[in-house]
């Protein structure tokens, strides 16, 4: 079988250029969370943004589940025949199981992708690792959950478990995770939340994604469209419960992380 080029993307990556064009901005979502109630909420969302469903009515919490539902089998359909290679099909609907999506992005070859995934596997244990020293479990008991493969050493943590969470931001002040952590700490002694280090996590990944745009040719644009738009669905939802439940829109806004465009 001819191995894929990055010619041989053109065709895909031009797709996914104009699909980009139709993603939601942070701002309307942060309008959107100013609104009185779910109708009129994702109303500003869908005037903006392009979902297959827009029109759908959703009153309560069942419909709402439906129809991201809907949008994450017709995001998998239209990635899917745009995507060239196997194993980075196999990232993408593995993304979630982190351990596997990370073989299967080392033995595509693609530094983009592997590197993606290193950087949500150490930040994916950093709140392991934060969560683990706030309810006083044990350090067995934190490495257990730990994930390998990321640019940090678990056995980084483990060696400095008996320091203070600030104590801590020492260590990581030669990471790019430094200030997600500073201000996740601040954000918990001072409020006793953990949103700060959610929606850090998030922020230094997508801004991470959004090296893609500037990559002619290739997969890249299409696995950082396909996350992008994942996330465009999860603030969807975010703001759906958000509003059937009556949640104060100051709360919604501080969850809602930073977006593609």
């Amino acid at each position: 079988m001819k191995k894929v080029s990055r010619l041989d993307y053109a065709y895909a990556v031009g797709r996914v250029r104009a699909l980009e064009n139709k993603l939601v901005p942070k701002a309307v979502f942060w309008a959107a969370a100013e609104e009185k109630d779910i109708r009129s909420a994702l109303k500003v969302i869908f005037d903006v943004g392009f979902f297959f469903e827009e029109h759908i009515d959703m009153e309560d919490s069942k419909d709402l589940d439906n129809f991201v539902d809907r949008e994450k089998e017709a995001l998998i359909q239209t990635v899917s025949g745009l995507m060239l290679e196997e194993n980075l099909c196999g990232v993408l609907s593995h993304e979630e199981s982190l351990s596997e999506a990370f073989i299967m992005a080392k033995e595509s070859g693609n530094f983009f992708i592997t590197e993606y995934l290193r950087h949500k596997i150490d930040l994916g244990n950093l709140k392991v690792f934060l969560r683990a020293k706030y309810s006083g479990i044990s350090k067995e008991k934190c490495f257990g959950w730990m994930l390998p493969g990321g640019r940090m050493n678990v056995s980084r943590y483990l060696d400095n478990y008996d320091l203070s969470p600030s104590e801590y931001s020492d260590i990581l002040k030669i990471t790019p995770y430094h200030l997600i952590w500073s201000s996740a700490v601040d954000a918990l002694e001072d409020r006793e939340t953990f949103v700060d280090l959610e929606r850090g996590i998030e922020d230094f990944l997508m801004r991470f994604l959004r090296r893609a745009k500037s990559i002619v040719f290739g997969p890249e644009p299409i696995f950082a469209y396909a996350l992008a738009k994942q996330k465009e669905i999860q603030l969807v939802r975010l703001l759906g419960v958000g509003k059937i439940n009556r949640i104060p829109h100051e709360i919604l806004q501080a969850r809602i992380s930073e977006t593609y465009v």
